[in-house]
């Protein structure tokens, strides 16, 4: 992990090279969110590939419906014969 001296603040996590998919991710573009500086940026880096990931908004502890939470209704499954 990194972090900028000035802040404390991470700004960087790379797992290890020699594992299976090595990725490093660069954090950015902190704001207050209800007095947690909140990244809003994330920059992910792998083999092949490097995408930016943005986000407008960000709330904390959000009253979350318990509906949510509930166990779906049961499902059936369908037997079919073994295969001749």
């Amino acid at each position: 992990m990194g972090f900028r001296r000035s802040t404390a603040r991470i700004v960087r996590y790379a797992e290890s090279p020699l594992g299976r998919y090595p990725t490093q991710i660069d954090y950015g573009d902190y704001r207050d969110v209800d007095g947690v500086k909140t990244p809003f940026q994330w920059t992910i880096a792998r083999p092949g590939e490097r995408f930016t990931i943005r986000i407008e908004q960000a709330q904390q502890n959000v009253p979350i419906d318990e509906n949510k939470f509930a166990r779906p209704a049961t499902a059936t499954l369908e037997q079919k014969p073994p295969s001749q």
